[in-house]
């Protein structure tokens, strides 16, 4: 399976929606297993980028203004122990923009930290 497959579009937010929280969530979509080839790591650094950068976006701003925003990534099945172990140093770098990183694996959610 190519990138595409498991990621979709790269500059593209898949889901945008505000919680009964009130929190801004952006879902990151995945498909099937997704592997810890170098290839993969890229393409996933890649979107999640897109994703904090929409962030900072003047339209993104102007919709969505102080809530606390979160990015959630959803897998279908466990990735590679890699992509966890990417994610978890990602945490910092979410901080940074703001934005709480969550992932969800066949529905159960977990919030990352360092």
């Amino acid at each position: 399976m190519g990138v595409l497959e498991m990621f979709g579009e790269p500059n593209k937010v898949d889901i945008l929606a505000k919680s009964k929280n009130d929190e801004t969530v952006m879902v990151l979509v995945t498909n099937g297993f997704i592997d810890g080839s170098p290839e993969t790591q890229t393409a996933l650094l890649d979107k999640m980028e897109n994703y904090f950068l929409y962030t900072q976006s003047e339209e993104f701003r102007k919709t969505f203004q102080d809530a606390p925003v979160i990015l959630r990534i959803t897998f279908t099945e466990q990735p590679d122990e890699i992509i966890s172990e990417q994610l978890k140093r990602c945490v910092q770098w979410a901080r940074d923009y703001g934005v709480t990183l969550e992932i969800q694996v066949n529905g159960i959610r977990m919030r990352l930290s360092e």
